[in-house]
């Protein structure tokens, strides 16, 4: 079965730092279509893509460069011009397999499904690598392990079940909050164990390390309460990801953040004592060694 896949990439500030989206973007052929959204670089980012974009003789490759402001929003501009059959969101840090997506979507009946989810590896800047792999048989069990680490990387969607959804503004979460809406849509998902990607932490510049940007996981925060208290029977994946925020809130945030996060961990605790201690137990067998 033939696929074509749209790969949509911001890029910020990245000059000189371009190794691993070239790597990716090499092994691409006439199947993808690349995105590459340049947001707000003040260094010499949009010349180096452009110069990338000039040296693809295979794969259609795209360059917009703007003021976005944010991740979510350079993705949203981004999945304006995808005209591909499947949409991931990559980023410019880590590696993608752009080979191995494309023959993973080929061998299944793909076009049956909203959105395939995949395994990736997380790689350390000591040089530690840990991969996710393993699903459980059940659906809502495998929800729950992507709830723990929810990339959007490592989700391919069919781009005609997103409809209008788009990204929110926000810096941080927005990726989270992005698969929550998209799950509301009851879409019927596929896991599939193949590791595309490759996640890169501790790298310069990541927002995951910005503090000013951490600041907005409290927004994210407020979006998550009003869905679940206008909906009591909101789905496990919400109220995971919520209990997963304050978690990140209480490890990375400033004292304010972390005083905050402490009592509603504690209301959380009270509320919902099946999902957050479910949560808890899972969280600690992930950080194992």
């Amino acid at each position: 079965m033939n696929v074509t896949i749209s790969v949509v990439c911001p890029v910020r500030n990245m000059a000189g730092r371009m190794q691993n989206l070239s790597s990716w973007i090499n092994q691409c052929d006439q199947r993808f279509q690349i995105i590459l959204v340049c947001d707000s670089s003040t260094d010499n980012t949009s010349e180096e893509l452009a110069q990338l974009k000039e040296s693809q003789m295979s794969a259609d490759v795209e360059l917009l460069i703007g003021e976005f402001g944010s991740p979510g929003m350079a993705r949203n501009a981004g999945m304006q011009l995808a005209k591909n059959d499947w949409l991931i969101f990559w980023d410019s840090d880590d590696v993608g397999e752009p080979k191995l997506l494309a023959k993973k979507l080929a061998m299944m009946d793909s076009q049956s499904f909203d959105a395939v989810v995949f395994g990736f590896e997380v790689h350390s800047s000591k040089g530690r690598m840990k991969s996710w792999l393993n699903w459980p048989i059940d659906n809502s069990e495998s929800l729950d392990q992507v709830s723990l680490n929810p990339g959007i990387w490592r989700i391919c969607f069919n781009r005609r079940s997103l409809g209008k959804l788009e990204f929110n503004s926000l810096r941080m979460a927005e990726d989270q909050l992005f698969i929550n809406d998209f799950l509301y849509l009851m879409p019927k998902l596929h896991f599939e164990n193949a590791v595309i990607y490759k996640y890169f932490q501790g790298i310069e510049n990541q927002l995951t390390s910005n503090h000013v940007a951490l600041r907005e996981i409290d927004w994210a925060l407020e979006k998550l309460v009003i869905q679940l208290r206008g909906n009591p029977a909101s789905i496990s994946y919400t109220k995971r990801i919520y209990g997963k925020l304050l978690f990140t809130q209480l490890k990375k945030g400033s004292i304010i953040s972390k005083a905050k996060a402490l009592s509603r961990i504690i209301l959380f605790l009270c509320a919902q004592p099946r999902v957050a201690t479910k949560l808890v137990l899972d969280m600690h067998q992930m950080n194992k060694p």
